[in-house]
């Protein structure tokens, strides 16, 4: 017979559990059916939205960021030579922020004509990952963005100035992280991994929540949330660009 204080210790066990299984976030999203669009953005690898939600912006390996309507019609915004892996906008100031893979820097786009290009900063930490480098660039808050690779699935938290503050690696689920995005309602990470055809949702911390399969979907490189749409956008890196819309139930 297992005594009172067994018992009790076997209780406080399962309470502990418990409340390690409860998060502040809400409910696992249920993934839906999807559209897909072809889109002229050569090698398609960076998705965000713009500020008031109208359209999305894009960017490609071959130098060149495009604003994208919501069925895939392309308009060019800026064309300079880099490796452009990422993309994400500064909500404060209209700002595109750049993933540069090869000399593993992120780029700066001002706005409002996006015409002015500066370096902000170099992720030292990958300075021999090559074309194994940086894959995403996501705007986090004050002045604090998230920084993706594909080599080691590492995920960093840079400001905006060039100090590092963190970096924790998402190998434990994943194998790359090839997109992210942010999502300000639940405080949850997005992570899309193309060569798992998975998109993951994680704490920022990297701790994570749930995956969703996207056999579907040839080269994920890009990934952006919008909740007014109840969708996700996926952009695949193909010789033909697509642009996914996978709806959610949020």
């Amino acid at each position: 017979m297992i005594s009172f204080m067994h018992k009790k210790d076997f209780l406080l066990f399962i309470i502990v559990l418990l409340l390690a299984s409860c998060t502040d976030n809400v409910p696992v999203p249920e993934m839906k059916d999807y559209t897909c669009y072809d889109v002229d953005v050569k090698e398609l690898s960076g998705l965000c939205m713009n500020s008031d939600e109208t359209f999305l912006f894009a960017c490609g390996d071959k130098g060149v960021v495009k604003s994208l309507s919501f069925d895939g019609e392309a308009s060019e915004v800026r064309t300079y030579s880099s490796d452009m892996e990422g993309i994400t906008i500064n909500p404060d100031n209209g700002d595109l922020y750049l993933a540069i893979e090869g000399t593993q820097e992120i780029h700066c786009l001002e706005a409002p004509d996006y015409e002015v290009q500066s370096v902000l900063f170099e992720v030292r930490d990958a300075d021999a990952y090559g074309n194994s480098g940086l894959e995403a660039v996501e705007y986090y808050k004050d002045y604090v963005v998230f920084v993706g690779s594909q080599k080691g699935a590492n995920l960093w938290q840079y400001r905006l100035d060039g100090t590092m503050i963190s970096n924790v690696s998402l190998s434990a689920f994943a194998s790359e992280v090839a997109g992210l995005c942010y999502d300000e309602q639940t405080g949850n990470l997005w992570v899309v991994d193309s060569k798992k055809a998975k998109i993951f949702v994680c704490s920022v911390a990297g701790e994570l929540y749930s995956a969703f399969d996207i056999p579907y979907v040839d080269n994920a490189e890009s990934i952006c949330i919008d909740r007014g749409r109840n969708c996700v956008w996926v952009g695949s890196d193909e010789d033909n660009s697509k642009l996914y819309k996978i709806n959610f139930d949020f």
